[in-house]
């Protein structure tokens, strides 16, 4: 229920409102296709309960989902709560909770709060016209975790797309928190709608007889399921426990939709870490004197590219996020190289080959170079990978972030100025 977990805050939301479940589902129907025997098709029943979430306009979802994804050498498990609250007039409520922290996104129709406890950080703008904003936020991962909960209705109604067959099972009782919940069980089979791999998906969805909405999901994937490393087969596995749902309730306790700021928080345009307010102090700065070398021990001044804008990207092989950001630079470059740009990677491998194979094996349109110590120490130092230094046509530093996010990124590489040309870099 949405009853605060958000550190430092107390959720001004009338418990007592929330526990009526009936005044909750209360405009919730049952599917209009009965559900079949053990074993007869259930595509049908399935296809009109997606349709009902991708046709909501109003809603309270509140689920924990934990997801495991294995391979031959690695594991990893993780576990989050998020609440989504929808309501009329641009009304939105968005909470998620999980390892890497908190978050929070309200409007009341009119203004729309984001908010960090983990930072003790929140924004106030107005309420964008077409729902949530999309928090852009490389200083917390929960802020960016919002964005899964501003899309987990629209996902459900579009889960059609990756079942190619669906079956009933025995019923079922579910157990949630303190209430029996008797479900119609359905097992499905199908793939993933993407072009470039094959990844396997079976599913087994439990879904309540008396509001007819689902209350327990677990998928399985299976196959190359990180887009970087084609061939690398991988076992993903997720299991989503809705402890409350409901589609268009009557109402919605007070305060759902409103956010009173704790005293130690601060009013900020842009969120920032410790670490990304050191890094935007470099912006305006120079680095001069440093000579990139490749794997052959082949240098090149960077100081020679001045007169064109140079983006730096700072990467390894072991680094997933960053091998995953490479398509989206290749995009990038090719939009920009014929204007001027110069992008640069530099690796931070402690085997300069490693980083060099991988080069050639994918075929990059531009250079890569290893980060010895002695150069690491001219940059500024940033710890977490990927770290993107933007440098303009003067050399002076422009942008300055790590983490992954593409829009920022973009957004400073549109704003240089185009009109400077240079001479070759001077190669040693």
């Amino acid at each position: 229920m949405v009853r605060r977990v958000l550190r430092g805050i107390t959720t001004p939301v009338v418990l007592a409102a929330l526990l009526v479940a009936p005044m909750l589902c209360a405009q919730t129907q049952p599917i209009s296709i009965a559900p079949g025997l053990p074993g007869s098709d259930a595509l049908p029943f399935l296809t009109e309960l997606f349709a009902r979430y991708d046709h909501a306009t109003t809603y309270h979802l509140e689920y924990t989902e934990e997801q495991q994804l294995t391979g031959a050498y690695m594991r990893n498990w993780s576990k989050n709560t998020n609440i989504v609250v929808v309501g009329p007039s641009n009304q939105y409520r968005l909470e998620h909770h999980g390892q890497f922290g908190d978050a929070l996104q309200v409007s009341d129709g009119k203004t729309e709060w984001v908010y960090s406890p983990n930072l003790g950080q929140y924004t106030q703008q107005p309420t964008p016209s077409d729902g949530p904003s999309k928090v852009r936020a490389a200083a917390s991962i929960g802020l960016q975790q919002l964005s899964g909960a501003r899309s987990v209705v629209h996902s459900i109604g579009h889960l059609s797309e990756s079942i190619h067959a669906a079956k009933f099972a025995a019923d079922q009782e579910l157990q949630i928190g303190d209430k029996t919940i008797f479900c119609i069980v359905v097992i499905t089979e199908g793939a993933l709608p993407v072009k470039e791999a094959h990844i396997a998906v079976t599913s087994t969805f439990w879904v309540e007889k008396q509001s007819g909405l689902i209350r327990r999901y677990v998928s399985r994937r299976d196959g190359e399921l990180l887009p970087a490393e084609p061939g690398f087969q991988l076992i993903g596995e997720t299991e989503r426990v809705y402890t409350i749902a409901a589609l268009s309730p009557v109402s919605f306790p007070d305060g759902t939709f409103t956010f009173t700021p704790p005293p130690y928080a601060v009013l900020v345009q842009h969120f920032l870490d410790k670490q990304g307010q050191e890094l935007a102090q470099h912006i305006g700065k120079t680095v001069s004197g440093i000579t990139l070398k490749d794997s052959n021990g082949k240098g090149v001044l960077l100081q020679s590219f001045q007169g064109k804008p140079v983006l730096l990207d700072f990467w390894a092989t072991w680094c997933v996020p960053c091998r995953e950001s490479l398509p989206t630079l290749q995009k990038l470059y090719a939009e920009y190289k014929d204007k001027g740009l110069v992008l640069l990677s530099l690796d931070e491998d402690q085997e300069p080959q490693k980083a060099a194979d991988y080069w050639a094996q994918n075929k990059f349109p531009w250079s890569n170079y290893h980060l010895d110590k002695l150069s690491a120490e001219k940059f500024p130092p940033h710890g977490i990978i990927p770290y993107f230094l933007l440098l303009d046509a003067s050399g002076n530093i422009v942008f300055s972030q790590a983490g992954s996010e593409e829009e920022e990124l973009r957004s400073a590489v549109a704003s240089l100025d185009w009109s400077a040309k240079t001479a070759p870099p001077t190669i040693h």
